[in-house]
């Protein structure tokens, strides 16, 4: 188990958290995690708004 030093606060916690528990800064690693979540996210959010789109476009009457 590795120390690292908080990129705000400066304060030294374990490499193991995905925070400082001093001022809850996230780390790098945390913080590419949560990226890539909202990527993942948006790209669900965006095919689903294109698949609805199709659908109207082609339910609605002309």
């Amino acid at each position: 188990m590795s120390e690292i030093a908080c990129s705000h606060c400066a304060r030294s916690f374990s490499e193991e958290l995905g925070y400082c528990p001093h001022c809850k800064t996230p780390t790098v690693a945390q913080k590419e995690q949560n990226i890539i979540a909202a990527q993942k996210k948006f790209i669900r959010y965006f095919i689903a708004l294109v698949v609805f789109c199709i659908i109207m476009i082609l339910w609605l009457p002309r």
